[in-house]
């Protein structure tokens, strides 16, 4: 009996712990990341030579926050 005991109390303990370290996005943050994601995704792209500059200006250009220069977007 004592050994459930001990297993309940520091399950319920580590609960508490797990709840409290979760932190939850803002949808601005969720946008900001997949944005994010797409131009490393299309910059990616373009250092294989799956896409060309041109290319990688139109998609850049559809992103709210997108650079404007092809210098930025090479890197």
């Amino acid at each position: 009996m004592r050994r459930n005991e001990l297993l309940t109390t520091s399950a319920v303990e580590n609960k508490d712990v797990t709840t409290n370290s979760t932190s939850m996005l803002t949808d601005e943050q969720k946008h900001s990341i997949v944005t994010a994601m797409k131009i490393a995704y299309y910059k990616d792209f373009y250092r294989r030579g799956i896409i060309t500059a041109d290319q990688l200006e139109q998609l850049l250009a559809m992103q709210p926050s997108a650079p404007t220069s092809q210098t930025d977007n090479a890197a």
